[in-house]
This record gives C-alpha cells, structure tokens and sequence, in this order.
C-alpha cells in the first residue's frame, strides 16, 4: 500500500515538473512574441518617421521656394512655412495624448489582454514535448 502512495507521488511529480517546464518554454516563447510585436512596430513607425521627416522637409523646402517667388522674397516664404509648421507643431502638441500616447497604450494593452482573452476561451492548450 506504501508503494503505491510512492508511485502515485513520483507520477504526481513528474507530471508538475513536466508542467512547471511546458509553462517555462510558454512563458518564454509569449514574451518572445510580444517583444517581436513590439520591435516590429517601433522599426516600423521609427522608418516612417525618418520618411516622413524627409519628405516634409523637401516639401516645405519647395513650397518655401514657390511661395518665395510668389511673394517676390523668398525670405517671406521660408517665414511663412515655419510659421505654418509652427501652428502644425502645437496642433500636435496639444493632441499628443490623443493621437500619439493613447494608440501606443492601446497597442501594448491589447498585446497583453489578446493572451489573457485566449487562456479564458480555452484556447492554453500547450503542445506536447517531445522526449518526455
């Protein structure tokens, strides 16, 4: 009767070491998706920025130019162009929760409540591990 106990213990054992290793491969190979996610979209929005960036830059450097030609200074059309992007600039600045912290925050919210919402609906069924 002794025995049995030991043996229902070393399977009882063996079956939480081999969960405790599937959750750690898990837990691991989560992260790993998330960070993936998460450098993905920085790298992303990082090529953009630069893009963008130069694109308005030669954009307003010719607008600047035309304007400049119109005006008959072109001193008057660089001004006018700074100005413009000025009044841009604190547009975005007094938006930046709305357009720019608040998206992020989504994103990174709805990173981690996706995997919260799957282990509810059952779907935290991990693969079998070879070798055991």
């Amino acid at each position: 009767m002794a025995g049995d106990y030991t043996s229902q213990f070393r399977t009882l054992f063996t079956e939480l070491q081999r969960y405790l290793r599937l959750q750690k491969r898990y837990l691991a190979l989560d992260t790993a998706e998330k960070l993936v996610v998460i450098l993905s979209t920085v790298a992303i929005a990082v090529v953009c920025f630069v893009l963008g960036a130069l694109l308005l830059f030669f954009l307003s450097f010719a607008l600047a130019l035309w304007l400049g030609h119109m005006m008959g200074n072109s001193s008057l059309g660089f001004l006018s162009i700074a100005g413009a992007l000025a009044i841009i600039l604190y547009l975005v600045y007094k938006q930046r929760t709305q357009w720019l912290v608040m998206p992020i925050a989504r994103l990174i919210v709805g990173l981690f409540d996706r995997t919260e919402k799957e282990q509810e609906s059952g779907n935290d069924e991990l693969p079998e591990e070879e070798g055991v």
